[in-house]
């Protein structure tokens, strides 16, 4: 069986229902497996995921993306730039994703203690550098409180 948009958003809703307890250790245990993939796989996932993100509320998921937030915080540096660089590279073909995610990103990053908070901003910064032509996600009108936190103006 292979996985499509529609098993994604199913998949997505299933996790978002779940109170945190129990959704914190599956996501735990999907990452690891994530990493553990090969690159096509990884790449192949995100997609999927950036493309069901289009045809669902991503408001309503705001427990699930801070939940995911985290867990990935847990992970070594360069696990989490891997995961934040396919990210980024699946937003620049999706660039109308940007304006409806940012937000929630920033609120659940917000909520993080500071030290997590450090070490995303620290990963964030670290993989907009690794990125070929970086203002092309810089120039996708972040907000200014996306830009102030990144930078700390």
């Amino acid at each position: 069986m292979s996985i499509s948009t529609g098993n994604t958003e199913d998949i997505i809703e299933i996790l978002g229902n779940l109170q945190s307890f129990l959704r914190k250790p599956i996501i735990k245990n999907k990452l690891i497996d994530f990493f553990k993939k090969d690159s096509e796989f990884q790449l192949e996932t995100i997609n999927l995921i950036l493309d069901s993100l289009a045809n669902i509320n991503i408001q309503k998921y705001r427990d699930l993306i801070s939940s995911w937030l985290e867990v990935l915080v847990y992970f070594e540096t360069t696990q989490i730039n891997q995961i934040i660089i396919l990210y980024l590279v699946g937003l620049l073909k999706r660039k109308e994703l940007i304006h409806p995610l940012e937000p929630v990103l920033f609120d659940c990053i917000n909520k993080m203690s500071k030290d997590q908070k450090e070490k995303l901003r620290f990963c964030f910064l670290e993989t907009l550098f690794m990125i070929p032509n970086i203002n092309n996600i810089l120039d996708s009108n972040l907000s200014e409180e996306t830009l102030n936190f990144l930078f700390k103006k």
